[in-house]
């Protein structure tokens, strides 16, 4: 018998590619095997082949293969296939399993579904992309895809809005929602054992909305907050002004919030049929991670997504107007240089220079390695070419369908000869070379495993970061990534890059100032301390998860700063940055895929329980392939650690300008956030007496605040409490005497009522009121869950039931022996005058009268939800450790405190209003 025969399928034909396909039966100890080949070949040929008979085709296809010197490895049945299936020809095609626990499946009706399990994790996080964002709108839809996310709260055929809110608050879900250019993304994320519940909530959202059309005109209103405060930050003009010159006759051009104008102009039945007609399940990817068994949860996907019938989703098609994935009739740039203007105080020059399209992701994650390495000495040389004009220098990549390219922004403190910057900016960048070491690809590969890791642990993050590229190119390209499969190829191709030409400018200037009117795993916790030379050392065990993560809380910032110099610990910290940044320290920490963060992004805070003015951190998370080699380096980073006078210099220079970048933005806002801290907090007497810092006065701080003994150490790994104990005991402590008590703010009791009023600019007011009064720190968790029904009650009021606030906050804040009952909010300065006559009555104990058990769970169960949401991270579990030690002295403190919140009940509640909710010597503070 033949080795293998041939048989002839049909031709497959599409628009954009022809294929032939052919099934080969493999013939081995008689056991036959069947693959399907696709082979592009052009359209005339597979005419010539079709068109003869059955014999003909198939001898042609023998010849083709030949001509096309396809040389195909077959591996039938019973050989070493389960290695993979190779085929070879100009590229080796490697076929491989996915990672365990994950596995990818369509639903009958079209719907998309990739599942990862976790068994270690509480909760299970679902995250559902419809394929519809702004990049699909017209100028007369412009917002709609955001105004729809809104809508989708609002009410479903068998749940009202309230219902919707309280079901998922009920079973400690967190359930939100985003839009981007090319989606709209719905994530819940709940405790395991209320998956079901989560999904059901979640799928009656997505396809039974009823869009109420009396909550259309709210929705509207709160949108419309939602523009009003994106355009109060300059920054929100520039990309506008960017967006529509990037971009034209494209829907890319247009804001994703849409405009006031668009807003206001869409009607309830034009949203209806928009959502209709896009929000189908052969139109969506879904994506589930945690604890889950696949084999229980795929017959849930069917019962509960499954049923949602699918549909022919209808796009808009004009020649004047691209939307989607659609190109522009012409996207050519006659003109070379585009000026704008926007309300804000810089100078700011956009260079763009065109880079490939077409390239895997990992071609531009590679790109955006050479660039971030490059980024900072390229800034420095443009400063000494401009010593009197540069602020700074930011390069970021732009990619799209329409166009990829380096983007090189250039903000200038005073005007200068634009060509000649342009020119320095060119000549830079066509000298950068893209060659990337082997060891330093393999580096980036191993952060890419180590940041998807990572967000399993967080399954609300996975949905967040992957869902454009899932989108965009499907969900294998996301599990490729992952494997880092490609990268080496991609390198080599990144290697032969050069910079060009610019293809355009745009120059950004100020505008004119006009003053305006007003699981079955161990998990092991275990504390070592030792006064004696000031360990404090937590360790949890966590077998699940092959992640390392180290909290460093470093103690006392607020009083060595005191006495050495102001922002001490900042500049410390980035200084530590640089050294773990340095071509030896990466090339030593690459193997352990370590990611560090010293410092908070002054733009993007990463969280506000790292706000407390008296401790500064380090968290470093990495695989836990090697612990004890992990260890050991920071170990060594750590304790040899003095900063040189040049890092210094660096790290000043750094937050210099960055300092002057935050002197922009919302200007009310941050005159609001003054007044109010002024208003209601004691004055911090350290931070009012700091020294100015200088190098020799940053190595002192060194020696007293950047000592193991003065941290508190708190480690998650897969290794035995005792053997990681092991590994710090060489870390070198030494003996603490005198300590200073924690640095904690103090909240003022004011001694007559206070109304202040602020003159502010902009688009936006602001609006506090509030009382402080004293209170007993055993009744701290009744307090917070009186403030925990107070804010549901006042934000659901004046956000969803008025319009009056896109975001805003309200309850109680417990300092020590002091409670400040507020209400704190920004909105359209038109609104204040409704508003601010409204705040006192959501005070008094009368508005308690209909609270009951139910609805306090509610509350209670809602917090707790976003508690745990919080502590999915292994970094985020090692902190509250370390910071229930650093403030309690408990490191069970966390945990007890959220066992407390679980009991309180009703009568709790009211008779702590009754003893603690009196407006007395209210405050008013008002920034119209």
């Amino acid at each position: 018998m033949d080795p293998f025969c041939c048989a002839y399928d049909a031709p497959y034909i599409s628009h954009s590619s022809q294929y032939v396909r052919i099934r080969i039966g493999l013939f081995k100890n008689e056991v036959t095997s069947v693959i399907r080949i696709f082979i592009s070949i052009p359209c005339g040929v597979i005419c010539k082949i079709v068109n003869q008979s059955g014999d003909a085709i198939v001898k042609n296809i023998y010849r083709l293969l030949i001509l096309l010197s396809f040389n195909i490895v077959l591996i039938a049945a019973g050989s070493s296939a389960a290695s993979g299936t190779v085929l070879q020809g100009e590229e080796t095609l490697q076929v491989s399993p996915l990672s365990k626990g994950v596995s990818i499946y369509e639903l009958d009706n079209g719907l998309k579904v990739l599942l990862i399990e976790n068994p270690a994790l509480p909760a299970v996080g679902v995250n559902v992309a419809i394929k519809i964002g702004s990049a699909y709108e017209t100028f007369s839809t412009s917002g709609m895809c955001h105004m729809l996310e809104h809508l989708l709260f609002n009410g479903t055929s068998s749940r009202t809005q309230k219902q919707l809110y309280d079901d998922v608050d009920r079973i400690g879900g967190y359930n939100n929602a985003s839009t981007a250019e090319f989606y709209t993304n719905f994530m819940m994320v709940m405790p395991a054992e209320n998956m079901k519940k989560g999904m059901e909530i979640q799928s009656d959202m997505l396809f039974n909305s009823i869009i109420p059309p009396d909550k259309v005109e709210k929705e509207k209103g709160i949108v419309l907050e939602e523009i009003s405060k994106s355009l109060a930050n300059p920054d929100e003009q520039l990309e506008r002004n960017t967006l529509a010159i990037l971009y034209p006759g494209h829907a890319l051009s247009l804001p994703t919030l849409g405009t006031y104008s668009t807003v206001q102009g869409l009607t309830r039945n034009a949203i209806y049929d928009f959502y209709k007609n896009n929000y189908v399940p052969n139109n969506m990817i879904l994506t589930v991670i945690g604890s889950f068994q696949t084999k229980a949860v795929l017959p849930l996907l069917k019962e509960i997504y499954g049923k949602a019938k699918p549909g022919q989703v209808l796009r808009e098609s004009n020649t004047e107007w691209a939307t989607g994935f659609q190109k522009p009739a012409s996207i050519e740039y006659s003109q070379k240089v585009f000026h704008r203007f926007y309300d804000g105080d810089d100078i700011v020059l956009q260079v763009y220079f065109s880079i490939p399209a077409g390239e895997p992701s990992d071609y531009y994650r590679l790109f955006s390695t050479v660039i971030d390495k490059n980024k900072d000495a390229l800034q420095t040389q443009l400063k000494g070419d401009f010593p009197k004009n540069i602020k700074t220098l930011k390069l970021t990549s732009r990619l799209s369908h329409l166009g990829n390219y380096l983007e090189a922004v250039v903000t200038l403190k005073n005007e200068v000869p634009f060509d000649s910057v342009v020119h320095a900016v060119s000549a830079k960048l066509a000298g950068l070379n893209f060659t990337l070491a082997p060891e330093i690809v393999k580096a980036e590969i191993t952060r890419e495993r180590t940041e998807f890791v990572k967000n399993i642990e967080k399954p609300h993050m996975f949905g967040i970061y992957n869902t454009n590229e899932l989108v965009k190119e499907g969900l294998e390209s996301v599990l490729a990534s992952f494997s880092g499969r490609d990268a080496s190829a991609a390198a080599g191709d990144l290697a032969v890059l050069k910079i060009g030409t610019p293809r355009f400018v745009v120059l950004q200037m100020p505008s004119v100032k006009q003053e305006k009117e007003n699981t079955g795993t161990k998990n092991v916790t275990k504390y070592f301390k030792d006064e004696a030379v000031g360990k404090n050392l937590m360790v949890v065990q966590n077998e699940a998860a092959n992640l390392l993560a180290i909290h460093y809380l470093v103690k006392q910032k607020a009083v060595y700063e005191s006495n050495y110099g102001r922002d001490a610990s900042k500049i410390l910290h980035e200084c530590f940055d640089q050294r773990l940044k340095s071509d030896a320290n990466q090339k030593a920490s690459r193997q352990y895929g370590f990611t560090f963060t010293v410092n908070d992004n002054p733009f993007i805070p990463m969280d506000d329980i790292y706000l407390h003015p008296d401790f500064g951190y380090l968290r470093a998370e990495g695989l836990a392939d090697d612990v004890a080699g992990a260890v050991n380096y920071l170990n060594f980073q750590i304790k040899n650690f003095t900063p040189t006078e040049e890092e210094f210099k660096k790290a000043v220079e750094k937050y210099k300008g960055i300092s002057m970048m935050l002197m922009g933005g919302d200007k009310s806002k941050k005159l609001f956030d003054d007044a109010y801290k002024a208003l209601v907090y004691e004055p911090d007497s350290s931070a009012q007496h700091q020294p100015a810092l200088t190098y020799d006065g940053l190595v002192a701080f060194t020696k007293v605040y950047f000592t193991p003994s003065n941290m508190i150490i708190s480690v998650v790994s897969p290794m035995n409490p005792d053997s990681v104990n092991a590994l710090f005991d060489q870390l070198g402590y030494s003996p603490v005497t005198g300590e200073p008590a924690v640095s904690t703010r103090t909240l003022v009791l004011p001694a007559k009522p206070a109304s202040i009023e602020k003159q502010g600019s902009g688009e936006r007011a602001y609006a506090f009121w509030g009382f402080i009064n004293p209170i007993d720190p055993a009744d701290a968790a009744v307090l917070q869950a009186l403030s925990l029904v107070l804010s549901d009650e006042i934000v659901f009021d004046i956000r969803e039931k008025q319009g009056l606030a896109y975001n805003m906050s309200a309850g109680i804040e417990v300092i020590k022996d002091r409670a400040l009952f507020f209400i704190s909010q920004g909105t359209r300065p038109q609104n204040l005058d409704k508003l601010i006559p409204q705040y006192p009555k959501f005070f008094r104990p009368s508005a308690l009268d209909s609270l009951t058990q139910e609805k306090l769970e509610k509350s209670i169960n809602m917090y707790l939800g976003r508690m745990m949401f919080r502590r999915l991270s292994s970094i985020n579990q090692a902190f509250y450790l370390g910071s229930s030690i650093y403030f309690h002295q408990d490191e069970n403190y966390d945990k007890v405190f959220l066992d407390q919140l679980k009991n309180v009940n009703v009568a709790d509640v009211k008779n702590a209003a009754k003893k603690y909710m009196k407006a007395v010597n209210p405050l008013l503070l008002v920034v119209r």
